[in-house]
């Protein structure tokens, strides 16, 4: 086969969740849909990437920031931390911009006695703002995700200062794990998510809170013990 072949044949696409060649007939560009018939896999295909088969050794080497634990029984838990590289620049950004704001239109007025309702919800933009990013400072220092596999569940649960959200999704024959473009964007690059589905349900999360190292850890452990790879 000549250069100029080898470029127009077609390339096999691949299943994102295990991997295997999928024929023409089960792939349906237009709308970005694909069936496996080794794995079960039905979803997007072109906005997905394949996660890696994980050995032993891999799996007891975790990316920095996030633990393997074994619990009770076959139980796995990942524990996910955030980097604080961010902190950086949220740290003195806050102190300064919700410092001035907060201290001009709240602060030195109700110290003083003259604080003024117009100008208190003039100055709620700028509360809320404080609260969104003194939140995520918080969550970048203290908050973790964790994610729990037991024998047919896994949950995914968000924890911060006490409170913790939990999702959870029962895990059946035919589950699948794959890591797909979430609406989540950075410099306008849509981030991909973690995504199990399983019955016609699925869980998807990670598009924020977790690096691409852990993303792709968490989704290797996942499609391994839950998706059976």
């Amino acid at each position: 086969m000549n250069l100029m072949e080898k470029i127009l044949t077609p390339k096999p696409f691949g299943c994102p969740n295990c991997g295997k060649e999928l024929p023409l007939e089960d792939v349906n560009v237009a709308q970005d849909m694909a069936l496996c018939r080794a794995c079960g896999y039905t979803g997007p295909f072109l906005g997905a990437s394949s996660v890696p088969k994980m050995t032993d050794e891999e799996m007891a080497r975790p990316p920095k920031r996030v633990k393997l634990e074994r619990g009770f029984g076959d139980a796995l838990t990942i524990t996910c931390r955030p980097k604080r590289t961010a902190l950086l620049f949220l740290v003195p950004f806050t102190l300064f911009w919700s410092g001035i704001s907060m201290t001009v239109i709240y602060i030195v007025p109700l110290v003083t006695g003259q604080f003024e309702w117009k100008a208190g919800l003039f100055g709620l933009p700028f509360l809320a703002g404080t609260v969104v990013l003194v939140t995520i400072i918080l969550n970048l220092l203290m908050g973790k995700m964790t994610v729990t596999l037991t024998k047919g569940r896994v949950q995914v649960g968000t924890h911060l200062l006490g409170w913790k959200r939990i999702r959870e999704l029962e895990c059946g024959p035919g589950t699948t794990v794959t890591l797909e473009k979430s609406g989540y964007r950075v410099n306008d690059v849509p981030q991909p998510e973690i995504v199990v589905a399983s019955g016609g349900q699925k869980l998807k999360f990670g598009a924020v809170a977790l690096s691409a190292e852990a993303k792709t850890y968490v989704a290797a452990v996942l499609r391994r013990a839950a998706g059976g790879g």
